[in-house]
């Protein structure tokens, strides 16, 4: 008798900080927690593990809502190798700027997250905004990216300052959905998306690379979700 096939649990870290806007990551957690490779809403059998890491135990997010974290950012740095996924919810400029310019601990996380040598593939993806602290990270040189329509000029400037800090080549800003910028040297993916409902296109695209199109499409039809043509 053949042994039973174990499924592939994919482990993903949502990133919070104080003012980081509430769809940005409760979006992306709701379409990967639909995602089974049973396509079972009733028993499912999940392909992804869901944690939310943040530096202090309560994160008051926008709108404001409190959120309890799963993981500290200590303790997530000490089994860094085992996230397969780093999401980055995006959020208002003084949040933004709150992570970025103090060289917080969530910056430093991403910074470790990026350079964590594995030999699989990972993915780092971008909600919204969160595209300014990945771009201030120097990680987005050289590749095409989005954030919200009305942000892009504003992510123009912080890879242009990125790639004179930094180096690297230019980083190409457009006007999408989401981009899938292509797989660092590293053997890292990059992900970023426009605005909170992007959110939703960039999470289902992130899930058919792990699973299938058909998984993908199955948890889009459990959100009765339909992306804009």
């Amino acid at each position: 008798m053949a042994a039973a096939t174990v499924q592939r649990v994919y482990d993903v870290g949502i990133l919070l900080y104080p003012g980081a806007d509430l769809l940005d990551f409760t979006g992306p957690h709701g379409v990967l927690s639909h995602v089974s490779y049973n396509n079972n809403p009733a028993a499912p059998d999940r392909v992804f593990s869901i944690r939310l890491i943040a530096a202090h135990e309560w994160i008051t997010a926008s709108d404001p809502v409190t959120v309890k974290r799963h993981i500290s950012i200590a303790d997530a740095r000490k089994e860094l190798e085992n996230f397969d996924v780093l999401i980055v919810p995006g959020g208002p400029a003084p949040a933004i700027s709150g992570v970025v310019n103090a060289n917080g601990p969530e910056y430093e996380f991403i910074k470790s997250f990026i350079h964590e040598s594995r030999n699989e593939e990972r993915i780092l993806m971008s909600i919204c905004s969160g595209a300014f602290i990945l771009g201030a990270t120097g990680v987005l040189a050289g590749k095409t990216v989005t954030t919200h329509t009305m942000a892009l000029e504003g992510l123009r400037a912080i890879c242009q300052k990125a790639t004179k800090d930094f180096g690297g080549g230019q980083t190409k800003v457009m006007k999408a959905r989401y981009v899938d910028g292509g797989v660092t040297k590293s053997g890292m993916r990059i992900i970023t998306s426009g605005g909170i409902s992007c959110g939703f296109d960039a999470t289902l695209y992130l899930a058919s690379l792990k699973t299938s199109q058909s998984a993908s499409n199955f948890a889009a039809m459990v959100l009765e979700y339909i992306a804009p043509v």
